[in-house]
């Protein structure tokens, strides 16, 4: 069917492949992978990834929503129109200026290396899956604009739910930290719920080790070093225990916009997130922390570990909620914690415009 429909598009006089370009691909698709995409998916992969080793950047996510909403406009209800348009169509249809054409130009020809590219990823084990696709998790649907276009996983895809809570915390840990941290774990475990960490050092890499030991489930949403971290916990993706999922390249190495950008992705698959610790301008935790109170998210639960993390109060006066020890110590549920302390908070009727600008925007 997928070959049936790649040939429609060859016969149409937008297609800008030679005809022996186009079987040579074919071809070689037919021979080497066995993908299943569907046309929308290939095009958003080829035109916005960075999975193809190329010079030619790829679109970002605003601009592919443009083009999408300008391809809409015409009439079309499928992307993969955009597949093979020469540049007289791109400008007679689209009307979008020469710089985004000139990137749409480049990136049409990189059809047969994005298809060797999904075929490496596939000798590796790791699927895709785009906002195209059925399987993409509809929980991120909440995050908009900022959803991310395309998703790479290996393991257990129904791990994700409605009610995941996600943790998240310092880079260093400590012996109250960590208890904290178990306490929240003990009650993920009591209500049969999946947690989601980001696979990095500390807070998270205590919880991931934690829960699973014990039994529970783990979606890990990493930002770098994606095949390390399938390396290292085989027997867990293998027992269905477990989901990685990763936005980038997952031959990709650490990058901060990539990191920010996945934690946001966490607190989209999140009913709640547990905030173990955090300090005023820190770093990551903190600068999402304060967007999900603004953009709301998630639901942010601020744990009252430690007296020394001045910026789990400041979460708490901007309008998070406080989560006590004996909160996780009693016998109520996530959801009943909720509501009682948020009517403490409610109370207590502290505005989010009380943060300072440098608070929202510095590290």
């Amino acid at each position: 069917m997928f070959l049936k429909r790649l040939i429609l598009l060859f016969r149409t006089n937008l297609f800008s492949f030679s005809k022996g370009e186009f079987y040579a691909i074919m071809s070689a698709m037919e021979k080497k992978t066995t993908i299943k995409l569907n046309l929308n998916s290939l095009a958003v992969i080829l035109y916005t990834s960075d999975l193809i080793p190329t010079k030619e950047g790829p679109l970002t996510n605003d601009e592919w929503y443009a083009i999408e909403k300008r391809i809409k406009d015409t009439g079309r209800d499928d992307v993969s129109s955009l597949i093979g348009m020469n540049r007289e169509a791109l400008m007679l249809l689209l009307d979008i200026d020469n710089m985004l054409i000139d990137k749409i130009v480049a990136r049409s020809t990189l059809l047969a290396d994005m298809i060797h590219s999904l075929h490496n990823l596939e000798n590796e084990g790791i699927h895709v899956t785009t906002k195209y696709e059925d399987n993409y998790p509809s929980e991120l649907y909440c995050l908009n604009n900022r959803m991310p276009l395309i998703l790479y996983y290996v393991g257990n895809m129904d791990l994700i739910k409605d009610n995941n809570v996600s943790v998240v915390g310092p880079h260093v840990n400590n012996r109250t930290l960590n208890f904290a941290t178990k306490s929240v774990i003990n009650k993920v475990l009591e209500e049969e719920r999946t947690l989601i960490t980001c696979g990095i050092k500390g807070i998270d890499e205590y919880a991931t080790r934690s829960i699973l030991k014990m039994g529970g489930s783990v979606i890990m949403f990493v930002a770098d070093h994606m095949l390390d971290k399938i390396r290292l916990n085989k027997r867990y993706l293998r027992d269905g225990h477990m989901l990685i999922l990763c936005a980038v390249d997952p031959y990709a190495y650490f990058d901060v916009t990539n990191s920010l950008d996945r934690n946001i992705y966490v607190c989209g698959l999140s009913k709640e997130q547990f905030i173990i610790a955090t300090n005023v301008n820190s770093g990551a935790v903190w600068f999402t922390s304060v967007q999900n109170l603004h953009y709301h998210w998630t639901t942010p639960l601020v744990v009252d570990a430690s007296p020394y993390y001045n910026g789990n109060l400041r979460l708490i006066e901007m309008g998070a909620i406080r989560v006590s020890k004996d909160d996780l110590a009693s016998p109520l549920d996530i959801e009943h914690i909720i509501m009682k302390n948020r009517i403490v908070n409610e109370e207590d009727d502290t505005e989010i415009d009380q943060m300072t600008i440098f608070e929202f925007i510095e590290e």
